[in-house]
Parts: structure tokens; sequence; C-alpha cells
């Protein structure tokens, strides 16, 4: 993520929540529930912005398990702290995933609203399996939206280069650098794909 990005996320960050109209209890519960997700895992939220996943995952985890979530964004990063800071299944880390080494194993790992903002996702998808994914472990790429609704959004920002392809097109895009690729759910409400080592 360049200078100019995080300075966009810190801009929003204080109305971030107000706005996020997608994101909402009953899209997360259900894009959670698709997911292979339970207690004692522990989960990494790469670009957790305010951590809209964040009580969620901490909950499904349970005590034994544990959240990390990392932003580049200072200003999402501390309103992230600011809400979950106390949860003490959770910690949140201030790092470029995609050009610093991340600490830590994780059974999961959530790109939640991330993915078109990666600058080299297959570089970053095959650094995590390599270092940060458990044997078993998955990556997952989901949306409280379709991609229609993603890359307006972005049109709109004057971000076309962020462009989001339909799952079943980005799972084989995916599928074609090596990895195992599922689409989990495509509708206007929820854009989910699994993705794990191709053994």
């Amino acid at each position: 993520m360049d200078q100019s990005e995080i300075d966009f996320f810190d801009r929003l960050a204080p109305d971030w929540d107000a706005n996020e109209v997608n994101s909402t209890p009953e899209r997360i519960k259900s894009i959670l529930s698709k997911l292979p997700l339970k207690k004692g895992q522990n989960i990494l939220d790469l670009g957790t912005g305010t951590g809209v996943l964040i009580p969620y995952l901490s909950e499904i985890v349970g005590n034994e398990g544990e959240v990390v979530g990392i932003d580049l964004s200072e200003g999402m990063l501390s309103r992230a702290i600011e809400k979950y800071g106390e949860l003490p299944n959770v910690k949140f880390l201030k790092l470029d995933f995609e050009e610093e080494e991340l600490p830590g194993m994780y059974d999961v790992v959530m790109l939640f609203c991330v993915y078109p903002h990666l600058h080299s996702p297959q570089d970053t998808l095959q650094w995590l399996f390599k270092m940060n994914i458990n044997p078993g472990g998955c990556a997952v790429i989901a949306f409280s939206s379709d991609e229609k609704f993603i890359n307006e959004i972005h049109h709109k920002r004057g971000s076309d280069s962020d462009h989001l392809l339909p799952a079943p097109l980005l799972a084989r895009e995916i599928a074609e650098w090596g990895y195992r690729t599922e689409v989990l759910a495509t509708t206007p409400d929820e854009y989910i794909i699994l993705i794990d080592r191709n053994v």
C-alpha cells in the first residue's frame, strides 16, 4: 500500500463505520458461518480496518484461540483498538503485510474487503502459505457484496485498477497459481472464495 492509499484510509477512518452499510452483523455472521472456523484456532485478519470482523472471530475461537488484526492505516487501526483492544484473545499490529514479515502461524487468514488493494496478490498468497498458514490451513477472500458493487465504488473513487473479477473467474485465476480454490458464495450479498494448498 502506498502513502496515498494510507492517507485515503486515514481520512475515512473516523466515519468508516457509520458509512459502511454492507457489513451488517447479519451478513458477516452468514459469511463466517460458511467458513471452516472453530474454537481454538488462530486467525489472521489482514487489512482489518476498523475491526468489523474482530468481535465475531473472537467469539468463534474463544479463549483457546487468538485473532490478530493487521492494518497499515493508523486511523483505521486506532478505531479497531478503541473498539476491541480490550478483548483478551485479540491483538492488533501495524504492518504492511505485502512488504513486511508477519509474525505467527495461523489456521485461517482472512482477506475481507482487501483483495483488490493487493499490489502483488500472487506473491502475497505464496508468502502467506509459505510462512504464515499452518498445514491444513486456508486463506479466504470475502466481501459482503458482489463484484459489481465493489467495482462501482472503486470507479467512483477513480481506482479502476482495483478491479475485482467475478468469484468463479478469480478462483480459476488463483487455481492457476497452484492452489485449490472453492467458491463458497457468489450472490449480491456475499462473495467468498476459499483457498488452500493444492496437495
